[in-house]
């Protein structure tokens, strides 16, 4: 569930800051890892290709007007279509911190991005253990009303 609050908060403070006509339709995009649900499963140390995308979509003013627990509930859905425009992508599951190519662990790993408009990226940190690292894309205009609407999510 936590993962799912995390994904709304972002997904409804970027719909607030950038969206002006509430009918449009916000949708966020993630990956999912599917190592654990697959059979037999992938082992954990399995880095290849086993990573889905899921989507939620709902309208601006859904998100917007409605309590916080409708976002997270749209994103327990996750409709298999996206008409795209948003993606958040956790990737902190994966041990990219643990690779070790013989020079020792490594200080980053993580997926390439490029070509993307608006993007969050989640990821493991390396240095804390269990902290997490959010790496976040979004047009310079638009970047003090999210972190305004971060702040007031949180």
């Amino acid at each position: 569930m936590l993962v799912f609050r995390g994904n709304c908060g972002i997904w409804r403070a970027k719909t607030k800051a950038v969206f002006k006509d509430p009918n449009m339709v916000s949708s966020v995009l993630f990956a999912i890892d599917i190592r654990s649900r697959l059979e037999p499963n992938l082992p954990d140390r399995f880095i290849g290709n086993a990573v889905i995308t899921a989507c939620a979509s709902a309208r601006v003013k859904d998100l917007e007007q409605r309590p916080f627990s409708f976002c997270v509930e749209v994103n327990k859905g996750v409709p298999s279509v996206f008409n795209g425009n948003f993606y958040v992508s956790a990737w902190w599951k994966f041990p990219f911190h643990e690779l070790d190519f013989g020079y020792g662990r490594s200080v980053h790993g993580g997926p390439i991005v490029s070509g993307m408009d608006e993007f969050v990226l989640l990821l493991s940190n390396s240095v804390e253990r269990g902290g997490i690292n959010v790496w976040l894309v979004l047009e310079k205009e638009f970047i003090d009303r999210f972190i305004v609407h971060v702040y007031y999510v949180i």
